[in-house]
């Protein structure tokens, strides 16, 4: 089942050093941190707020250099994520067997989040 951020006391979590924007952070009930990336995935249980911020802050923006893949017409595809916003991603449909990661960025697709249509893939070694 897809899980969707809540609304209610959540904030955007923004790094520190640089000030960019790497998450969210949900605060329970029960005064817990809950982390969440920037396509809205739980990233870990309730913590205390320096832990999420943390997990967080290591997660940053490394995430979007990962191979995806989307789910399209019933197959996957290769995609790069060429932007995210709070409501939505666009992806680029990448190049299948390019040696470099190579996409047609005038070809891209937006999808709202949260959205169980986008699958980080293996990287081989």
């Amino acid at each position: 089942m897809l899980q969707q951020l809540p609304e209610d006391n959540t904030f955007d979590h923004r790094r520190s050093d640089d000030g960019e924007h790497v998450g969210y952070i949900h605060m329970t009930d029960a005064g817990a941190f809950i982390p969440f990336d920037l396509l809205h995935r739980q990233r870990g249980e309730a913590l205390e707020l320096e832990e999420a911020e943390s997990l967080l802050d290591d997660l940053g923006l490394a995430m979007f250099v990962e191979d995806w893949e989307l789910d399209l017409d019933g197959e996957r595809v290769p995609v790069l994520i060429r932007e995210v916003r709070r409501d939505r991603v666009s992806v680029a449909f990448a190049a299948a067997e390019a040696i470099a990661k190579a996409a047609d960025m005038t070809a891209s697709m937006e999808i709202f989040l949260p959205t169980d249509r986008l699958h980080q893939t293996a990287r081989l070694a």
